[in-house]
């Protein structure tokens, strides 16, 4: 037994050998991979410092671009009352002158009745020689009276000229105003242009990172629409408004056999009239619209319930760059790409009204949706901040990440794919209360938290 203990005691030994020096070995291999992570961390801490001073040039002359188009707007008011005030001169101007003109033509007529009475006088002076001495008298007055009218006609003539001339100076200066306007507007548009190069050369080269809150705020004041829906039937006739937003989608062409980028309003069907639930009533009339302060109304053809979870609905609009969406003047917003590269996203009330920073957890069981923790929203106004149905959701690089389907999980957009639709106008009542009902078993299938 002892000679057995004594062999298991040698063996140990040699495999605790051979330990000590794996151990030296991984050690020696840390120290390696620590000091090359340093010297990533320098670089990377190096690159970060040029961006952010690359940031703050670009911001800078972005001010610069903004002065100039403030300068340019203000001589461009300046330009068009003053085109105005020489529109008026331009009419006084030519009412003189036909006055003017007037008066000239009244001087010949007169001009004319005096040399035919003094031919008149004339004839008589000598075929009567008796009546010699009144007809000299009539002559002379009639020749008096011709120099004065040839005198009130080239004084006439000489003002006509002079208002003519006027006026053709009048012409130039408005020519030459029209010009000054054209150009302040082709400038005015060339620093909006420049403008906007700069920010799409920031976002170029400084891809996916992020910004924050107080700029998303002012992003979505700029570039929401109000999504307008209305319902009909006996004793109901229901009309909602809310806030949202146009998005950027691939959406497949049944023409083209493709899928194409195309641009849709969403929001969630607890924002209008068509409510999904197990008893679902239909609507006789249904009617749907997007409108922008200061912009025309768009009219929807129809709205579609997304397959992944139908109670996101989204009302297609147009092609990106067609004349329905530029007549709204909104920015659509893309689909977020790259969803869990930041930990937190933003998160905005459907009225518009607050916005703030949220921590989102991933569901590896329901990959479609994410996890709000409302433990930790940190809002960007004061009052109380919580998730509903409804909300907003973006990532911190500016995309939509997508809608709170209830009040802790937001589904995340990642297509536009219909379940079913309601074209708007007048509807059959049991149809459309079939395809809410139908829309309520879809989600009714779903883990109860997602319900």
């Amino acid at each position: 037994e002892l000679g057995k203990t004594e062999e298991e005691l040698d063996k140990t030994g040699k495999e605790l050998g051979n330990a000590d020096k794996m151990n030296l070995a991984i050690l020696s291999e840390y120290e390696q991979f620590k000091e090359t992570a340093q010297k990533e961390a320098e670089e990377n801490t190096e690159q970060n410092q040029r961006l952010v001073n690359k940031i703050a040039e670009l911001n800078t002359n972005i001010d610069g671009l903004k002065f100039n188009l403030n300068t340019t707007t203000t001589n461009l008011t300046s330009a068009r009352n003053t085109v105005k005030d020489l529109d008026k001169k331009l009419a006084a101007s030519r009412a003189l002158a036909d006055r003017e003109k007037q008066a000239a033509m009244d001087a010949k007529k007169e001009t004319v009745t005096a040399r035919n009475e003094a031919n008149a006088a004339k004839e008589v002076a000598s075929k009567a020689n008796v009546q010699v001495a009144r007809a000299n008298a009539v002559a002379i007055a009639a020749t008096a009276r011709i120099k004065s009218a040839d005198e009130r006609a080239q004084v006439a003539q000489s003002k006509v000229v002079a208002v003519e001339r006027d006026l053709a100076a009048a012409k130039t200066e408005t020519q030459e105003l029209s010009k000054a306007v054209a150009n302040e507007r082709q400038d005015k548009e060339v620093a909006q242009t420049a403008a906007q190069q700069l920010r799409d050369d920031i976002a170029k080269k400084i891809p996916d990172q992020p910004i924050n809150a107080n700029m998303m705020a002012s992003l979505y004041s700029q570039n929401h629409v109000n999504f307008n829906t209305q319902g009909k039937r006996t004793l109901s006739n229901p009309n909602y408004s809310t806030k949202t937003i146009l998005i950027e989608a691939p959406t497949y062409d049944y023409d083209l056999k493709k899928h194409v980028s195309y641009v849709h309003a969403i929001t969630h069907v607890d924002q209008s009239p068509l409510r999904i639930m197990k008893g679902a009533l239909g609507w006789k009339e249904t009617s749907g619209q997007l409108s922008k302060a200061g912009r025309k109304t768009h009219h929807l053809n129809h709205v579609r319930f997304l397959q992944s979870d139908p109670r996101i609905i989204i009302a297609p609009v147009g092609p990106p760059g067609s004349a329905p969406v530029k007549a709204l003047g909104v920015k659509p917003y893309k689909l977020a790409t790259k969803t869990f590269k930041f930990p937190k996203a933003f998160i905005m009330k459907k009225d518009g009204r607050m916005f703030g920073e949220v921590i989102f957890q991933r569901d590896l069981k329901n990959r479609d949706y994410v996890k709000m923790d409302k433990s930790f929203i940190r809002s960007a106004f004061m009052g109380e901040f919580n998730p509903t149905r409804g909300d907003l959701v973006f990532s911190q690089t500016g995309e939509l990440l997508g809608i709170m389907a209830n009040s802790r999980y937001c589904h995340i957009i990642k297509s536009v794919d219909p379940a079913a639709a309601i074209v708007f106008g007048n509807n059959d009542y049991a149809k459309v209360a079939k395809t809410l009902r139908s829309m309520h078993q879809l989600i009714a299938t779903k883990p109860s938290e997602l319900r």
